[in-house]
């Protein structure tokens, strides 16, 4: 699900990371609501570091300029966690459809 997004010049899209961000975390806390045995660590330690791609994403965005190393970087960064979180949520067809509908928000 890469969506080839490092190459783009245009302003870096905060609003959507941070809206997939905030999807990531929902993730995270309904996966922590399970009953222990129902819960997946392997989930969990997946959408940790899906939240610090994010998270790394948006502090590159905020400080460096598009066409820069840093602003490719917070594109690619951004990229990489919402492939990641697509393959997370695939079973899920109503969050999946969530996360691609934000996603496409990357793209603009």
């Amino acid at each position: 699900m890469a969506l080839g997004l490092a190459r783009n010049t245009g302003p870096f899209p905060r609003e959507a990371v941070r809206d997939l961000l905030g999807i990531t975390r929902a993730l995270y806390r309904a996966e922590l609501a399970l009953a222990e045995e129902q819960r997946e660590p392997a989930r969990l330690v997946r959408l940790v570091e899906i939240g610090k791609q994010y998270r790394l994403a948006l502090e590159l965005g905020n400080k460096c300029n598009p066409d820069t190393i840093g602003g490719r970087a917070a594109r690619s960064w951004a990229d990489t966690a919402t492939a990641a979180l697509g393959e997370v949520v695939a079973e899920s067809d109503l969050v999946a459809k969530a996360v691609r509908a934000t996603a496409r928000r990357l793209m603009r």
